[in-house]
């Protein structure tokens, strides 16, 4: 019997990447950066749209924003164009900014974003199903139940550094809410579309640099990672600190 294909089969078994590549951004562009709310196709799903009516940034999902970090001026290199998947929110204790924090996929090379997605699939993909079956009926899925699961960084770096070799950490990032700017959901359906979009508005260095960095370090990211604390004890501390999503 012939098992059902993954996101990464799917990936792997790609003939024409480079196409893929060349498409991508001037997809993500007209859809979600430019005009976002605006119909893209006479027929859509319209996630972004009534995403966009929420206060809060739902956990297990894609966002894309515009982003201009605090103390831009000393920062080797940063995103002004990030593409994230949400992990929560908090009240940061040091400096009392609301912070969404995430993992911006764009530090991620083409394959590994695609082991990603491929992995949050394996995970939640029931959630994921019913999103989408919840946007052709022209309704919004949150997500709201994998709340604790996304924010237990034992939970995430056994599935994503333990069985999928990622390296979290080296792409999660904290953003000031207050500093974003457009936010939009990205739909599921283009969740395909993510591994082939390489970022163009990255300030101080080229991607090509920053997954050289993230490979070079990958290695030893895993080896610290948060999966090695076996009863997962800081973790479920560091997980009291984040908000329930839409309330406090």
């Amino acid at each position: 019997m012939i098992g059902k294909k993954t996101f990464l089969d799917n990936y792997q078994n790609e003939s024409d990447k480079d196409k893929l590549r060349k498409e991508a951004f001037f997809y993500f562009n007209d859809k979600y950066f430019k005009k976002p709310f605006e119909d893209y196709w006479i027929i859509e799903q319209q996630e972004r749209f009534k995403a966009k009516k929420l206060k809060f940034f739902m956990p297990g999902r894609v966002y894309t924003f515009q982003y201009n970090p605090h103390s831009a001026d000393i920062l080797s290199y940063y995103d002004k164009r990030p593409m994230v998947y949400i992990v929560g929110e908090f009240i940061s204790q040091n400096s009392g900014y609301h912070i969404m924090q995430g993992i911006n996929l764009n530090f991620l090379p083409e394959k590994t974003k695609a082991t990603f997605i491929d992995i949050a699939f394996s995970i939640f993909g029931k959630a994921y199903e019913e999103a989408d079956e919840m946007s052709d009926k022209d309704r919004l899925a949150s997500m709201k139940a994998i709340n604790e699961l996304v924010t237990n960084w034992y939970f995430m770096s056994s599935n994503f550094d333990k069985r999928g070799k990622i390296g979290l950490s080296f792409a999660v990032r904290n953003y000031d809410i207050a500093n974003i700017i457009n936010p939009v959901l990205i739909e599921v359906e283009d969740f395909p579309m993510i591994p082939y979009f390489v970022p163009r508005e990255f300030a101080g260095k080229p991607p090509a640099f920053i997954y050289q960095l993230y490979l070079k370090s990958r290695t030893e990211i895993i080896k610290n990672s948060a999966a090695n604390n076996k009863d997962g004890t800081k973790a479920k501390i560091a997980q009291k600190k984040y908000k329930k999503p839409g309330g406090a």
